[in-house]
């Protein structure tokens, strides 16, 4: 099941400057028409106007501002960046400028050059709180949740009652796994705009995503009073209905929600899990059509429908569909573990085994402790402290695998203390995994190999019973697990691999035919697993009353 959503805005569009104080009326007219315009939506116009108007008037502030507005507009991005720089050069303390800049840098994907401008618009004006807001979102959006926070906060200081920028800050945190952050952000929204529907939806999605089924289902009721033409409350009541069991009460919640928004490929796929509970194979496969047909891409709606193969016994048919879509979206995790359970079920072992060949691609590490640490033992209780002590720590959110343990938010967050060298291992990790198969055949999977990558890191703290439920990592390339702390019940033979981590184990939610082959590895501190995300894995029920402390990672394409 998809987890609920948060309502995410985009970066602010381009801002057109006054015309205080123009030289001539002539020229304040010939700035108005180019403005008119642009206001209009006649973008090709205003360019043409600008580039008349510029061959004459190479100095003019206002004129290079306007005409770096309709040059983006018009798609000359180059041309609208060499403007902007230039009226950013001549009125350096100009925020507008500065953000218009800014604006367009982020629209390039050039960030840094982007949170450069931005920063010039913030320092500019101490009043001015759209320049941090901007640098938050387009952070956020590109994976910095820890500096996109940070720019909220810079954006809540100049305005406290910025609701935008208070559900940013709140996403951010919620990404991080900060749930505690990000409650308590919206929680003061809450005091100020007791009746905002956007502040109620996005409570009820965190709220699922720690467990809290009645609360997320209160949040997005009252989300709803407030605003009943909000598709992402009548999503997330779903998703809370879904969780009670309630499948008809949720396939009307997610009808609802579509006829609002008839984009929410999310709201198809999980109405489709609906009607499968509700044992309505034609209900389910028509709304995994739609979620497909919303977007290609989905990679859980098409294994959705694959699925339905699977269970009419037709692998055949499964795999064409993983293949079509493996065709145009090429190594995506959930495809490649898929389409091995499919070619188990057609017969096809040889095949499989070039996707999900436990022996070959698993690969066991002994770590080293690094510099500053007197042994192995003094860093791992270093990491140890650092994870039991994190304020992301949460009890089995649904959101992840971990069931009866805790899970951590992101460790490489600040301060990282001894997750600073352990970022550097991570890396020498991975290019000791990707050496290890170069030369050799194509293979779907080596084949995705990334050239740049970012890497997140996160902890999990098991107690009696703790495990964790198969799952793979669908948004890596190459995942891991570092054992920090291991009890010595796991090597007792008698407790049958408690505490012990499985590959090969597909979800029930799979209707795999085959019978899967498992590999079992034993945890012991000091040791790493590198293995492919692609690969289901889980971890058996640990018993006895010690903890155990294990750090997962994902190696992530970037570019």
């Amino acid at each position: 099941m998809y987890t609920t959503r948060t309502l995410r805005e985009r970066v602010l569009p381009l801002m057109f400057l006054g015309m205080a104080g123009p030289k001539t009326r002539k020229r304040a007219q010939q700035l108005s028409i180019i403005q008119a315009a642009l206001n209009e939506g006649r973008f090709a116009d205003a360019w043409a106007d600008a580039q008349r108007l510029l061959a004459l008037r190479v100095k003019d502030v206002q004129l290079l501002n306007l005409g770096g507005i309709a040059a983006y507009q018009s798609g000359d991005i180059q041309a609208a960046i060499e403007l902007l720089l230039q009226a950013s050069t001549r009125r350096p303390d100009d925020p507008e400028i500065a953000m218009n800049l800014a604006n367009v840098q982020a629209g390039t994907g050039d960030i840094d050059a982007a949170l450069a401008s931005y920063k010039m618009a913030h320092d500019a004006n101490n009043r001015f709180a759209e320049p941090a807001y901007n640098a938050g979102i387009m952070l956020n959006s590109n994976g910095d949740h820890i500096g996109a926070a940070d720019w909220f906060t810079h954006a809540l200081e100049r305005n406290p009652e910025h609701i935008q920028a208070a559900i940013g800050k709140a996403d951010a945190f919620k990404q991080l796994g900060d749930y505690d952050g990000a409650t308590a952000t919206l929680s003061v929204l809450l005091g100020l705009y007791p009746d905002n529907a956007a502040v109620h939806t996005n409570l009820s999605a965190i709220a699922m995503d720690i467990g809290y089924v009645a609360e997320a289902y209160d949040a997005a009721t009252k989300a709803i009073k407030c605003d009943p033409g909000m598709s992402a409350a009548h999503y997330n009541l779903g998703v809370a209905t879904q969780a009670k069991s309630d499948h008809a009460e949720a396939v009307e919640h997610y009808r609802k929600s579509l006829a609002l928004d008839a984009g929410n490929a999310a709201a198809a796929l999980n109405q489709g899990e609906a009607y499968l509970a509700l044992n309505d194979e034609a209900g389910a496969r028509s709304a995994f059509q739609r979620a497909i047909d919303i977007d290609p891409t989905f990679a859980k709606a098409v294994i959705n429908l694959a699925d339905l193969d699977l269970i009419s016994a037709n692998p055949g048919a499964a795999l064409q569909k993983i293949d079509a879509f493996l065709d145009d979206v090429p190594g995506h995790p959930s495809a490649l573990a898929f389409k091995a359970i499919a070619l188990r079920d057609l017969g096809n072992v040889e095949a499989a085994c070039e996707l999900d060949d436990l022996d070959r691609f698993v690969m066991p590490l002994t770590i080293d402790a690094p510099e500053g640490f007197a042994d192995i033992c003094a860093f791992n209780q270093a990491m140890a402290a650092h994870v039991m002590s994190h304020p992301t720590l949460t009890s089995s959110p649904t959101a992840h695998a971990t069931r009866q343990g805790f899970h951590s938010g992101e460790l490489l967050s600040a301060p990282r203390g001894p997750f600073d060298p352990f970022h550097q291992i991570i890396i020498d990790a991975f290019q000791r995994y990707r050496r290890q198969f170069i030369g050799e055949a194509a293979n779907p999977f080596l084949d995705q190999c990334p050239e740049t990558f970012e890497v997140s890191v996160w902890g999990v703290v098991m107690n009696e019973s703790g495990h964790q439920v198969p799952h793979i990592h669908p948004a890596a390339w190459l995942s891991g697990v570092y054992y920090v702390e291991v009890p010595s019940s796991i090597n007792d033979d008698a407790m049958e691999h408690a505490g012990w981590i499985e590959f090969g184990r597909p979800p029930d939610d799979i209707h795999a035919q085959h019978v899967p082959v498992t590999k079992l590895f034993q945890p012991e501190a000091g040791k790493m697993l590198l293995f492919p995300s692609h690969f289901y894995h889980r971890t058996l029920p640990l018993s006895g009353d010690q903890r155990r402390i294990s750090v997962a990672f994902d190696i992530m394409p970037t570019g």
